[in-house]
């Protein structure tokens, strides 16, 4: 089954994957969302998905607020129904819980090892995040050493945040070691600020990251 939508072309293969061409966003491509990954599918004004915990990487670095590619704006409302209807039914065959996946469930786009920021370098190698800065990164990020690496298999959550207002956006890792109160990222280590061209490079980059530290 077929659905045009405002994001580009939506197809239920009638059993269990539903796969979304983002015609609108090219850079996202096709995205393959398997009903295991599904908590609900709301139809209202519009066709929604609600994803489990843990089942899209772009979804958890973002805390959620990416969730807008998951919210479908067709002409259709008859068909965006069934379609509905029957993803709900595969959901209920398949007893798909509401709880977090066990697992990621939707692969994230394709993204490059290393990402260039405003005030550091970040890659990934030989099992560690390398920070590079510099020479205009503040003291105090470069304070623990300049490269400083981490091993991935200290971090324990990657975040990406988009600009807001004269905030820059920025990628940062936690680790047992980050302090509750973390300075801002343009002092913070572990964070690299990003241009607003660069946002969704960072994006892709921040959640290939976290399926390696969170398989």
């Amino acid at each position: 089954m077929l659905l045009q939508t405002n994001h580009g072309v939506l197809e239920w293969d009638g059993t269990g994957t539903i796969r979304v061409q983002y015609d609108a966003s090219p850079r996202l491509g096709e995205r393959s969302i398997p009903v295991e990954a599904l908590r609900a599918v709301e139809v209202s004004a519009d066709l929604r998905f609600e994803l489990r915990e843990h089942a899209d990487p772009l979804l958890s670095v973002t805390g959620g607020s990416f969730a807008s590619i998951y919210h479908f704006e067709v002409a259709d409302l008859a068909a965006a129904k069934r379609l509905a209807s029957e993803i709900r039914i595969a959901r209920a065959r398949r007893a798909v819980p509401e709880t977090p996946a066990p697992r990621w469930l939707v692969a994230t786009p394709p993204a490059a090892d290393a990402l260039e920021g405003k005030d550091a370098t970040v890659a990934v190698a030989q099992g560690l995040l390398m920070f590079a800065y510099p020479r205009s990164a503040t003291r105090r990020k470069k304070a623990d050493g300049n490269p400083r690496s981490v091993p991935l298999t200290d971090i324990l959550d990657v975040e990406w945040a988009a600009r807001a207002g004269r905030h820059a956006g920025f990628v940062r890792v936690g680790t047992a070691q980050t302090p509750l109160d973390r300075p801002k990222p343009k002092h913070d280590p572990a964070a690299v600020r990003v241009t607003p061209e660069g946002e969704l490079d960072a994006l892709f980059f921040a959640a290939r990251l976290l399926t390696r530290v969170q398989p």
